[in-house]
């Protein structure tokens, strides 16, 4: 099925294990947006439950696929701040420019306009940009043609490829904005669990930074790619004596200074929070629907003086970092062990069966094809 000018194709799972791409109509769009071929829309957190159980989140439905992409801009309105041709990371969402997250440089995530509370679920992310522009398509990232709006626009340095461009999605822009708030220096240490993709953003950007990193894993295909890049410190959290081999890693035995969360399941929850030091930081990066963490706010934050971090997508006021930190030879080099599988939308089936089994790290749907 081939796209023109005048037909976008989507990604749809109308049942679980099943998928068809379909044809809607070509995208319109309003002032204060573009339309983008998207090139790459990588398969995010929620894919695993979307393929095997049909769950979906609020901004996501059988028709209405992905959050994440880059590309190119394909047209604009007059007095647009794009260009066809521009090579752009599009950043999830909506952008009301009004409230807090929008005046304040943060995520796109918190815009009020991104709130299904506040303006309604049929109204709210990327269904709120289809009805705002009155188009039949374009909302979501898996479709051959989106509506971006310019505000969760970034350009793409020319030396800078796509594959590395679309790390700025969900994953290593997690790990790097949340490490840019919690202030993350050289010779910390960082501990990581439940290790998939977003705990490897974090591990990329510790990386980067000059850190110290441990992970606690189980998943011999994902140590493996932990081990490639570079990871030296890797403890079975199943052992007797996991929390003293992570304690022996750090300070005079005081604990880690920064634990990660990457699977939202309070297994690895539970464990992480006791090996954070005094006055050190927990953060919440993953998300698993009827899971539960007991948190005694006594004995987990105040005792210890901890700080607790919780935000999805990157800040506004780290994204010419994000960006800046993707053109660096190491960094890229870790995105290539992280991004271990690539398809066509065309065969959208085989990969999201693989982010089911695990047996994978970041999944990338190359979308034209």
């Amino acid at each position: 099925m081939i796209a023109t000018a005048q037909v976008n194709v989507a990604l749809t799972i109308p049942k679980p294990g099943a998928f068809e791409l379909v044809e809607r109509p070509y995208p319109q769009i309003n002032s204060g947006y573009v339309i983008v071929q998207t090139e790459i829309a990588p398969i995010c957190l929620e894919g695993t439950r979307i393929w095997t159980e049909h769950d979906f989140e609020f901004h996501d439905d059988p028709d209405h696929l992905g959050h994440e992409g880059v590309g190119t801009v394909v047209e604009v309105n007059p007095g647009s701040n794009f260009v066809v041709g521009d090579r752009v990371i599009v950043f999830q969402g909506d952008h009301c420019g009004h409230c807090h997250a929008c005046t304040n440089g943060m995520s796109p995530t918190y815009c009020d306009s991104n709130d299904p509370e506040l303006v309604g679920a049929k109204k709210a992310a990327m269904r709120g940009i289809e009805l705002k522009n009155n188009s039949a398509s374009g909302g979501f990232a898996m479709e051959r043609f989106r509506i971006a709006p310019e505000a969760n626009l970034m350009r793409i340095p020319d030396e800078l490829e796509f594959r590395y461009a679309a790390a700025a999605n969900c994953s290593l822009r997690v790990g790097f904005s949340y490490q840019e708030a919690m202030d993350i220096k050289a010779g910390d240490t960082v501990l990581v669990g439940g290790v998939g993709f977003i705990a490897m953003g974090h591990i990329i950007s510790a990386f980067y930074r000059n850190a110290t990193v441990i992970a606690l894993a189980r998943n011999e295909y994902r140590i493996a790619l932990l081990r490639q890049m570079g990871v030296e410190h890797i403890i079975n959290p199943d052992d007797s004596d996991w929390l003293e081999q992570v304690k022996a890693l750090t300070y005079r035995e005081q604990g880690v200074d920064l634990a990660v969360d990457g699977s939202g399941v309070s297994y690895y929850q539970q464990k992480l929070m006791q090996a954070v030091r005094k006055y050190g930081q927990m953060n919440f990066s993953g998300h698993t629907p009827g899971s539960h963490v007991h948190l005694n706010p006594l004995h987990h934050v105040m005792d210890p003086a901890r700080t607790i971090f919780g935000q999805h997508d990157v800040r506004v006021r780290d994204r010419q970092r994000l960006v800046r930190a993707l053109m660096d030879g190491d960094v890229q080099r870790r995105i290539d062990v992280m991004v271990t599988h690539e398809f066509p939308m065309s065969r959208a089936g085989e990969a999201f069966e693989l982010q089911a089994s695990k047996a994978c790290g970041k999944i990338y749907l190359w979308t034209q094809q």
